[in-house]
């Protein structure tokens, strides 16, 4: 009798050895880019030429500061300030905009992780509204250490903000010439993100 229980309880502790080891729903992987960013640089990664009135072609050279171009173009959808305003990654894979210092937030699209190093953030009009389909941003060559998340991407840029960038750069002596100038012009650029 003795030797039938122990012979049984062996049996059992075997049988839950084996039953945890077995496991169907396998936990997914849950990406590490999952979180809130705030933009703190970007930078042209190929130099733009653009039409002005008054010499023709200006460049823009590679690794120009663009960072506040381009929190106004991300961003704009949403009244906050750069260094409050988040581009928030979900689980869902969401993506939303809000505002830190005000709690308003906005549906601003989805995102995917194609790959180890490429993103894809696919925009809607609501939070791009000067496009009526929103945008669809590629980042590549993305890598995350230490909460800095860095990728190149393009974007296109309407030519009123290009208009402001030619103005700003030559100190308000030149304009660019909207006739020589599409709609939007996409520019490539490195940018980082701090996550929060």
């Amino acid at each position: 009798m003795k030797n039938s229980r122990l012979i049984f309880l062996a049996f059992l502790s075997l049988s839950l050895v084996f039953l945890s080891g077995c496991d169907d729903d396998p936990e997914e992987e849950v990406s590490p880019y999952i979180g809130d960013y705030v933009i703190t640089k970007a930078t042209l990664s190929v130099t733009l030429v653009l039409q002005t009135n008054e010499i023709g072609p200006m460049e823009v050279p590679a690794g120009t500061d663009i960072t506040t171009m381009i929190q106004t173009a991300l961003l704009g959808a949403i009244q906050c300030e750069p260094a409050n305003s988040l581009i928030e990654l979900r689980e869902d894979f969401s993506l939303y905009l809000s505002c830190s210092s005000s709690g308003e937030e906005l549906d601003a699209g989805t995102w995917e992780e194609q790959s180890e190093t490429v993103i894809v953030l696919s925009m809607n009009s609501t939070a791009i509204p000067s496009s009526p389909t929103g945008i669809v941003l590629t980042i590549t060559d993305v890598s995350l250490v230490s909460n800095v998340l860095t990728g190149t991407t393009t974007v296109p840029i309407s030519e009123e903000m290009l208009a402001g960038v030619v103005a700003a750069l030559s100190g308000g002596q030149l304009t660019l010439d909207m006739e020589a100038t599409p709609p939007a012009v996409p520019i490539t650029f490195t940018i980082e993100l701090a996550k929060q």
